[in-house]
């Protein structure tokens, strides 16, 4: 579910009984590989855990105060990405299906104009060729765009699935697993940027079915002084 930011690869956990919860990381599995592939950056687990419970706690708590507003910026959100792919995709649909017919057709008329002597038999290897190299493309091409369109209109009722969490979960006092995949598609860290003098990373939570993707920025020191206060 974590990902790292430059590499896209997964990150994991590095847990063991010589760190405490406090010490508990996740690393970029591609640089625990080789370090030539990725570059030197984890988080740690319970400085993750903040954030993300965090960000699901604002939008539960937007969702509360504001329901209406939030399922039509969910829908709308789901539609207008969707909207202009769908329509390219079935009128392409529909136009190769059209052509599949058609080429059929033609077919049949080049056979009889062969066999007829209309056309010689170069002619007519040449042109069944073409007819079929076309065709096989096309048979490959709507499998596809079915797939596509198919994918596409299943994310309105998946939109509509996220509300119903969100609804289920009014208030979130803890983070828990069960919790973390309903919501969460992925979560994507980036490298850390220690220009303002003390270590920060970019958060990017992707909620599940497109609805919503969240950033925020994980601060360590931020955290460790929230945890000495307590």
């Amino acid at each position: 579910m974590v990902y790292c930011a430059d590499c896209g690869k997964k990150m994991y956990l590095c847990r063991s009984k010589r760190l405490n919860s406090d010490q508990e990381h996740l690393k970029c599995s591609s640089y625990a590989k080789d370090k030539d592939d990725c570059s030197a950056h984890f988080i740690r687990t319970v400085v993750l855990e903040e954030i993300v419970l965090s960000e699901l706690r604002k939008m539960t708590t937007f969702v509360r105060e504001n329901e209406s507003e939030f399922i039509e910026l969910a829908m709308q959100n789901s539609q207008q990405k969707q909207s202009a792919e769908m329509k390219a995709a079935k009128k392409r649909l529909a136009q190769s299906e059209k052509r599949i017919s058609e080429l059929d057709k033609l077919f049949t008329r080049l056979y009889e104009d062969n066999v007829s002597g209309k056309i010689s038999d170069e002619r007519f290897e040449m042109m069944s060729k073409n007819y079929e190299a076309e065709q096989k493309e096309l048979r490959q091409i709507i499998p596809e765009l079915s797939q596509f369109i198919e994918a596409r209109e299943q994310k309105n009722v998946d939109t509509a699935q996220f509300i119903g969490i969100v609804r289920k979960y009014s208030e979130i006092p803890k983070l828990t697993p069960e919790i973390m995949h309903e919501f969460i598609e992925k979560i994507v860290v980036h490298a850390p940027d220690k220009s303002s003098g003390h270590r920060t990373q970019q958060i990017d939570i992707c909620f599940r079915f497109n609805v919503a993707v969240a950033t925020a920025v994980a601060d360590s020191m931020v955290y460790d002084k929230k945890r000495k206060a307590a």
